[in-house]
């Protein structure tokens, strides 16, 4: 299991095994909203091992019984409840991660190794798109960190690694923002509260800390919104 990765529950491995937890079953039809969205799932209805709904990182071998290819997935298990709410079948929904074919009617095994999060009910679909591409990343992430490699397709490791460093940059630069913002205010607040109230002023609190009276009259545009810090 990697520890860089936001785990929120340790699988439990099925009575008198250890490791992951294994589901095995014949890939059936759906109604491919999966592939609609642009990640096609093989999806599984006998899931009653799994006791906690949820997105894991997974493996997925093809027909097993006859040594068939292995391949890392992002795995749903739920009742897809952004379309579905409480409703919906519970599935098991597999997205093999750089895999192209059909599934149907094949057996496959999936190995649940790490859940990455709950299910979740999405306002819409691009933010459940959005949050689907997380998942992937995450799974991806998963199987680099466990010396899954061989499974996955070179060429699409970089787009991910670039994805991660523009998020990193993103959260970053929000920080800064927001350090930035915080020492404004207390700056604001300090010379407020070393000053009568009558005399407080935009221009005053300006020159006592060099903040811009322009950002100072948009982010306070009364006397009164400045007395508020004291």
């Amino acid at each position: 299991m990697s520890a860089h990765l936001p785990v929120d529950d340790v699988l439990a491995p099925a009575p008198g095994t250890t490791g992951p937890l294994v589901v095995e079953g014949v890939v059936e039809h759906g109604d491919e909203r999966g592939r609609h969205l642009g990640f096609p799932t093989a999806n599984l209805s006998d899931v009653a091992a799994v006791r906690l709904d949820g997105v894991y990182a997974a493996t997925l071998q093809i027909e097993p019984d006859a040594g068939g290819t292995r391949h890392v997935a992002a795995v749903s298990v739920g009742h897809r409840p952004t379309y579905y709410n409480r409703d919906g079948l519970r599935l098991l929904e597999a997205h093999l991660l750089d895999f192209e074919g059909d599934l149907y009617d094949l057996r496959v095994r999936i190995k649940l190794h790490v859940r990455l999060r709950p299910q979740h009910r999405f306002v819409d679909t691009p933010t459940l798109v959005r949050q689907l591409r997380l998942d992937v990343d995450a799974t991806r992430a998963w199987a680099l960190t466990n010396g899954l490699e061989s499974l996955l397709d070179p060429a699409n490791q970089g787009a991910a690694l670039r994805r991660r460093v523009i998020c990193a940059r993103s959260v970053d630069r929000a920080g800064r923002a927001q350090a930035r913002n915080a020492a404004r205010i207390a700056a604001i607040a300090g010379v407020v509260r070393d000053t009568l109230p009558d005399q407080v002023s935009h221009a005053l609190v300006a020159e006592r800390t060099g903040i811009p009276i322009g950002y100072l009259t948009w982010r306070f545009p009364s006397v009164e919104d400045l007395l508020v810090l004291g």
